[in-house]
C-alpha cells in the first residue's frame, strides 16, 4: 500500500500549503494533486523525487511510511540544523604558489632570473593567500634588518610582489624592499624618492646605495615567515633601544637635510 497521497496531504497541511500551491510548485495541475490525496492516482517517480528532494524526504519514507506531523517537524528541524551547519562551513581559502630563491642560489638567480626553464625548475612553496601580479620568496641574507633580535633575520623568508623598476611612489616610502641588480641582492627600507638608497634597520649598518642603471628586478616585501621566536626585552633594554633608534634616525634626517641642501 502507498502512503504518498496521504503524505502529500499531511505535508501540505504542515506547512500551510494550498492544492493550489503545491501544484505550482512541481508544476502540476491542481486537479492531480487532488487526484493524489484520493488516492485516485498517484504522481510519477519524477515529480516522487521533486516532492521527497523538496521536503527533505527520502522516497522511501514517502511511499512507505504513514507520516506523522511530529515526523515532519523532525524532518524540518534537522534540514534546518543541516543548513545552519552548511552555511557556516567557511569557503576553502584560496591558495597561490610562488617560487622560492635561497641564498645559495642567489647568484645563479641573478644570471638566469630571465629563464623560464631555471624559473620552473626553482623550488615551489604554496601561499595561504593570492596576491597580485608574480610572487616570489626570497631567502633572506645578512642581519643587517634585525634591531634587538626584532625584524628580518638572516635565514627568514620574504613574501615579495614584484613592482614596475620605475614604479616607486611615496606609499613605497617605508617599506622593504627587495633589489635584484646585475651584482647582488639587497634588502632594505625605502626611505626616500631622492636617488635610491635602502636603509638597514639595524643602525649599526650603513644604507645600501643602489645603482639604478644595474636594477633587473624591483620587489615589494609583503611579509616573512621565520622560525626566530624570541623572548621579550627588560624594560631596561627596550628604553636603551629606543634611543638608539631616535640616535639613528637623527642622524639620517642630518644627512638628507645635508644631500637636499
Amino acid at each position: 500500500m502507498s502512503y504518498v497521497g496521504q503524505n502529500i496531504k499531511r505535508i501540505r497541511a504542515v506547512r500551510k500549503l494550498s492544492q493550489a500551491k503545491f501544484a505550482e510548485l512541481f508544476n502540476l495541475a491542481r486537479p492531480s494533486v487532488g487526484a493524489y490525496e484520493e488516492g485516485r492516482s498517484e504522481p510519477k517517480i519524477q515529480t516522487l523525487i521533486e516532492i521527497a528532494h523538496y521536503f527533505g524526504l527520502s522516497i522511501d519514507v514517502l511511499l512507505t511510511k504513514e507520516l506523522t506531523v511530529n515526523d515532519l517537524y523532525s524532518f524540518n528541524l534537522v534540514n534546518q540544523k543541516l543548513d545552519a551547519l552548511h552555511q557556516g562551513v567557511p569557503a576553502p581559502k584560496q591558495t597561490s604558489k610562488a617560487s622560492l630563491v635561497l641564498q645559495a642560489q642567489q647568484l645563479n638567480y641573478i644570471v638566469n632570473y630571465q629563464k623560464r626553464d631555471y624559473l620552473e625548475s626553482l623550488p615551489k612553496c604554496e601561499l595561504p593567500f593570492t596576491g597580485k601580479g608574480v610572487q616570489r620568496l626570497f631567502e633572506m641574507a645578512g642581519d643587517h634588518m634585525v634591531v634587538d633580535q626584532q625584524g628580518i633575520h638572516h635565514g627568514d623568508f620574504l613574501f615579495c610582489e614584484k613592482m614596475d623598476i620605475g614604479g616607486r611612489s611615496e606609499s613605497h616610502v617605508g617599506n622593504v624592499l627587495l633589489v635584484v641588480t646585475k651584482e647582488v641582492v639587497a634588502v632594505g627600507r625605502l626611505e626616500t624618492l631622492e636617488g635610491f638608497e635602502l636603509a638597514a634597520d639595524n643602525p649599526g649598518f650603513k644604507t645600501i646605495n643602489i645603482d639604478e642603471s644595474s636594477i633587473q628586478e624591483l620587489w615589494l616585501v609583503k611579509g616573512k615567515l621565520s622560525t626566530h621566536l624570541n623572548s621579550p626585552k627588560k624594560i631596561e633594554e627596550k628604553v636603551h633601544s629606543v634611543e638608539e633608534q631616535l640616535k639613528a634616525l637623527m642622524q639620517r634626517m642630518e644627512n638628507i637635510e645635508q644631500r637636499n641642501q
